[in-house]
Protein backbone atom coordinates (compact mmCIF):
# COMPACT_ATOMS: atom_id res chain seq x y z
CA UNK A 1 0.00 0.00 0.00
CA UNK A 2 1.21 3.48 -0.83
CA UNK A 3 2.35 5.68 2.03
CA UNK A 4 0.35 8.53 0.53
CA UNK A 5 -2.91 6.80 1.44
CA UNK A 6 -1.79 6.83 5.08
CA UNK A 7 -1.25 10.59 5.17
CA UNK A 8 -3.96 12.57 6.89
CA UNK A 9 -4.98 15.52 4.75
CA UNK A 10 -7.89 17.91 4.67
CA UNK A 11 -7.45 18.42 0.94
CA UNK A 12 -9.65 16.56 -1.53
CA UNK A 13 -8.78 16.38 -5.23
CA UNK A 14 -10.66 15.61 -8.40
CA UNK A 15 -8.19 14.36 -11.02
CA UNK A 16 -9.39 15.22 -14.53
CA UNK A 17 -7.89 13.31 -17.45
CA UNK A 18 -8.98 14.15 -21.01
CA UNK A 19 -8.80 11.09 -23.26
CA UNK A 20 -8.78 11.23 -27.05
CA UNK A 21 -10.70 8.43 -28.73
CA UNK A 22 -8.28 5.71 -29.81
CA UNK A 23 -5.54 6.79 -27.39
CA UNK A 24 -4.80 4.12 -24.79
CA UNK A 25 -1.91 5.86 -23.01
CA UNK A 26 -4.17 6.56 -20.00
CA UNK A 27 -4.13 2.85 -19.17
CA UNK A 28 -0.50 3.08 -18.03
CA UNK A 29 -1.41 6.03 -15.80
CA UNK A 30 -3.88 3.87 -13.84
CA UNK A 31 -1.00 2.22 -12.01
CA UNK A 32 -0.03 5.59 -10.52
CA UNK A 33 -3.49 6.66 -9.34
CA UNK A 34 -3.57 4.29 -6.40
CA UNK A 35 -1.08 6.61 -4.70
CA UNK A 36 -3.80 9.20 -4.19
CA UNK A 37 -5.82 9.22 -0.95
CA UNK A 38 -9.17 7.44 -0.84
CA UNK A 39 -10.97 10.80 -0.96
CA UNK A 40 -9.69 11.41 -4.51
CA UNK A 41 -12.00 10.97 -7.49
CA UNK A 42 -10.82 10.31 -11.04
CA UNK A 43 -12.71 11.69 -14.02
CA UNK A 44 -11.84 10.38 -17.48
CA UNK A 45 -13.39 12.69 -20.08
CA UNK A 46 -13.37 11.27 -23.59
CA UNK A 47 -14.89 11.85 -27.00
CA UNK A 48 -15.23 8.09 -27.29
CA UNK A 49 -17.03 5.27 -25.50
CA UNK A 50 -15.46 3.54 -22.53
CA UNK A 51 -13.66 0.27 -23.32
CA UNK A 52 -15.69 -2.82 -22.41
CA UNK A 53 -13.21 -3.92 -19.73
CA UNK A 54 -13.01 -0.51 -18.09
CA UNK A 55 -14.39 -1.56 -14.71
CA UNK A 56 -12.04 -4.52 -14.59
CA UNK A 57 -9.11 -2.19 -15.23
CA UNK A 58 -10.25 0.19 -12.51
CA UNK A 59 -10.79 -2.67 -10.09
CA UNK A 60 -7.33 -4.12 -10.69
CA UNK A 61 -5.84 -0.90 -9.31
CA UNK A 62 -8.37 -0.43 -6.52
CA UNK A 63 -9.93 2.74 -7.90
CA UNK A 64 -13.20 1.37 -9.27
CA UNK A 65 -15.56 3.04 -6.80
CA UNK A 66 -14.10 6.50 -7.33
CA UNK A 67 -13.45 6.51 -11.07
CA UNK A 68 -15.87 7.73 -13.71
CA UNK A 69 -15.84 7.80 -17.52
CA UNK A 70 -17.72 10.63 -19.26
CA UNK A 71 -18.34 11.14 -22.99
CA UNK A 72 -18.30 14.61 -24.52
CA UNK A 73 -17.51 16.26 -27.82
CA UNK A 74 -13.87 16.36 -28.89
CA UNK A 75 -11.66 19.19 -27.67
CA UNK A 76 -9.20 19.22 -24.79
CA UNK A 77 -10.49 22.51 -23.33
CA UNK A 78 -14.10 21.39 -23.63
CA UNK A 79 -13.35 18.00 -22.08
CA UNK A 80 -11.45 19.50 -19.15
CA UNK A 81 -14.15 22.11 -18.51
CA UNK A 82 -16.74 19.36 -18.52
CA UNK A 83 -14.69 17.39 -16.03
CA UNK A 84 -14.41 20.44 -13.78
CA UNK A 85 -18.19 20.83 -13.87
CA UNK A 86 -18.63 17.24 -12.74
CA UNK A 87 -15.92 17.42 -10.07
CA UNK A 88 -16.92 17.29 -6.42
CA UNK A 89 -13.60 17.91 -4.68
CA UNK A 90 -12.08 21.12 -3.38
CA UNK A 91 -9.10 21.01 -5.76
CA UNK A 92 -8.76 20.15 -9.42
CA UNK A 93 -5.73 18.39 -10.89
CA UNK A 94 -5.54 18.25 -14.69
CA UNK A 95 -3.38 15.46 -16.05
CA UNK A 96 -2.55 14.56 -19.64
CA UNK A 97 -3.39 10.97 -20.52
CA UNK A 98 0.28 10.08 -21.10
CA UNK A 99 1.45 11.50 -17.76
CA UNK A 100 3.15 9.37 -15.11
CA UNK A 101 3.49 10.25 -11.44
CA UNK A 102 5.49 8.54 -8.72
CA UNK A 103 4.12 7.98 -5.22
CA UNK A 104 6.62 10.56 -3.96
CA UNK A 105 5.33 13.13 -6.45
CA UNK A 106 1.76 12.61 -5.28
CA UNK A 107 2.88 12.95 -1.68
CA UNK A 108 4.70 16.18 -2.49
CA UNK A 109 1.60 17.55 -4.22
CA UNK A 110 -0.49 17.16 -1.07
CA UNK A 111 2.29 18.63 1.02
CA UNK A 112 2.27 21.73 -1.21
CA UNK A 113 -1.52 21.98 -1.05
CA UNK A 114 -1.23 22.24 2.71
CA UNK A 115 1.45 24.93 2.41
CA UNK A 116 0.00 26.93 -0.51
CA UNK A 117 -3.77 26.30 -0.59
CA UNK A 118 -4.54 29.29 -2.83
CA UNK A 119 -1.74 28.80 -5.36
CA UNK A 120 -1.68 27.26 -8.83
CA UNK A 121 0.63 24.27 -8.49
CA UNK A 122 2.59 22.46 -11.16
CA UNK A 123 5.31 19.80 -11.47
CA UNK A 124 8.71 19.78 -13.08
CA UNK A 125 8.49 18.03 -16.45
CA UNK A 126 10.64 15.03 -17.25
CA UNK A 127 10.55 13.26 -20.60
CA UNK A 128 10.55 9.50 -20.57
CA UNK A 129 13.43 7.98 -22.49
CA UNK A 130 15.69 10.98 -21.96
CA UNK A 131 18.50 8.95 -23.45
CA UNK A 132 17.46 10.96 -26.49
CA UNK A 133 20.11 13.61 -25.76
CA UNK A 134 18.27 16.59 -27.20
CA UNK A 135 15.33 16.00 -24.84
CA UNK A 136 17.53 17.15 -21.98
CA UNK A 137 17.59 20.57 -23.63
CA UNK A 138 13.79 20.55 -23.64
CA UNK A 139 13.67 19.65 -19.95
CA UNK A 140 15.95 22.57 -19.14
CA UNK A 141 13.86 24.80 -21.38
CA UNK A 142 10.67 23.77 -19.60
CA UNK A 143 12.32 24.54 -16.24
CA UNK A 144 13.33 28.00 -17.44
CA UNK A 145 9.91 28.69 -18.98
CA UNK A 146 7.98 27.68 -15.89
CA UNK A 147 10.29 28.78 -13.04
CA UNK A 148 11.75 31.96 -14.54
CA UNK A 149 9.14 33.12 -17.06
CA UNK A 150 6.17 31.87 -15.04
CA UNK A 151 4.61 29.83 -17.85
CA UNK A 152 3.98 26.21 -16.85
CA UNK A 153 1.99 24.18 -19.38
CA UNK A 154 -0.72 21.58 -18.98
CA UNK A 155 1.64 18.62 -19.37
CA UNK A 156 3.13 19.73 -16.04
CA UNK A 157 -0.03 18.80 -14.18
CA UNK A 158 -1.83 22.02 -13.21
CA UNK A 159 -3.57 21.91 -9.83
CA UNK A 160 -5.71 24.69 -8.34
CA UNK A 161 -8.76 25.27 -6.14
CA UNK A 162 -12.06 24.58 -7.89
CA UNK A 163 -13.37 28.00 -6.83
CA UNK A 164 -10.35 29.67 -8.44
CA UNK A 165 -10.84 27.69 -11.64
CA UNK A 166 -14.44 28.92 -11.77
CA UNK A 167 -13.34 32.49 -11.11
CA UNK A 168 -10.93 32.25 -14.05
CA UNK A 169 -13.80 31.00 -16.26
CA UNK A 170 -12.03 27.73 -16.96
CA UNK A 171 -10.22 26.87 -20.16
CA UNK A 172 -10.84 28.92 -23.29
CA UNK A 173 -12.77 26.61 -25.60
CA UNK A 174 -12.34 29.04 -28.50
CA UNK A 175 -8.53 28.86 -28.39
CA UNK A 176 -7.07 26.81 -31.22
CA UNK A 177 -4.16 25.76 -28.97
CA UNK A 178 -2.57 26.57 -25.61
CA UNK A 179 -5.75 26.64 -23.50
CA UNK A 180 -3.65 25.61 -20.49
CA UNK A 181 -1.14 28.39 -21.20
CA UNK A 182 -3.97 30.94 -21.33
CA UNK A 183 -5.36 29.70 -18.00
CA UNK A 184 -1.98 30.33 -16.38
CA UNK A 185 -1.90 33.87 -17.75
CA UNK A 186 -5.44 34.48 -16.48
CA UNK A 187 -4.30 33.33 -13.05
CA UNK A 188 -1.31 35.65 -13.13
CA UNK A 189 -3.52 38.59 -14.07
CA UNK A 190 -5.61 37.79 -10.98
CA UNK A 191 -2.50 37.86 -8.83
CA UNK A 192 -2.48 34.11 -8.21
CA UNK A 193 0.86 32.70 -7.11
CA UNK A 194 2.43 29.94 -9.17
CA UNK A 195 4.21 27.26 -7.15
CA UNK A 196 6.20 24.27 -8.28
CA UNK A 197 5.84 21.12 -6.19
CA UNK A 198 9.55 20.43 -6.84
CA UNK A 199 8.54 16.91 -7.86
CA UNK A 200 8.66 15.41 -11.35
CA UNK A 201 5.87 14.45 -13.69
CA UNK A 202 6.79 12.34 -16.70
CA UNK A 203 5.49 12.62 -20.24
CA UNK A 204 6.25 10.86 -23.48
CA UNK A 205 8.93 12.07 -25.90
CA UNK A 206 7.39 10.03 -28.73
CA UNK A 207 6.22 13.07 -30.68
CA UNK A 208 9.74 14.45 -30.84
CA UNK A 209 11.18 11.18 -32.08
CA UNK A 210 8.48 10.60 -34.69
CA UNK A 211 8.10 14.16 -36.03
CA UNK A 212 11.64 15.39 -35.53
CA UNK A 213 13.10 17.21 -32.54
CA UNK A 214 13.93 20.46 -34.36
CA UNK A 215 10.55 20.70 -36.10
CA UNK A 216 8.50 20.10 -32.96
CA UNK A 217 10.66 22.27 -30.70
CA UNK A 218 10.72 25.20 -33.14
CA UNK A 219 6.95 25.02 -33.61
CA UNK A 220 6.34 25.00 -29.85
CA UNK A 221 8.63 27.99 -29.34
CA UNK A 222 6.89 29.97 -32.08
CA UNK A 223 3.38 29.20 -30.85
CA UNK A 224 4.33 29.96 -27.26
CA UNK A 225 5.81 33.35 -28.14
CA UNK A 226 2.85 34.17 -30.37
CA UNK A 227 0.45 33.55 -27.50
CA UNK A 228 2.59 34.81 -24.61
CA UNK A 229 3.50 38.28 -25.93
CA UNK A 230 -0.06 39.69 -26.06
CA UNK A 231 -0.82 38.06 -22.70
CA UNK A 232 2.27 39.67 -21.18
CA UNK A 233 1.17 43.06 -22.51
CA UNK A 234 -2.27 42.56 -20.94
CA UNK A 235 -0.60 41.70 -17.64
CA UNK A 236 1.49 44.88 -17.74
CA UNK A 237 -1.60 46.91 -18.62
CA UNK A 238 -3.53 45.46 -15.68
CA UNK A 239 -0.70 46.21 -13.27
CA UNK A 240 -0.32 49.78 -14.50
CA UNK A 241 -4.06 50.39 -14.13
CA UNK A 242 -4.09 48.95 -10.61
CA UNK A 243 -1.09 51.08 -9.69
CA UNK A 244 -2.77 54.22 -11.01
CA UNK A 245 -6.00 53.40 -9.21
CA UNK A 246 -4.21 52.86 -5.92
CA UNK A 247 -2.49 56.25 -6.20
CA UNK A 248 -5.58 58.15 -7.30
CA UNK A 249 -7.02 60.45 -4.61
CA UNK A 250 -10.27 59.21 -3.10
CA UNK A 251 -13.36 61.26 -4.03
CA UNK A 252 -14.28 63.90 -1.52
CA UNK A 253 -17.31 63.21 0.61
Amino acid sequence: MSNVNQIKTNCSISVIIPVLQGDDSWQALLADLGAFPESTEFLFISNGLAPPDLQDQFSSYGINSRSHWHCTSRGRALQMNYGAQQAQAEYLLFLHADSRLSDAAVQQLFHCLELYPEALLYFNLKFRDQSFLLMHLNSWGVYFRSHVLGMPFGDQGLCLPRTLFQKLNGFDEEATYGEDHLLVWAARREGVRLRCTDADIETSARKYREQGWLKVTARHLWLTARQAIPQFLLLIKDRVLKCCQSKAPSPSS
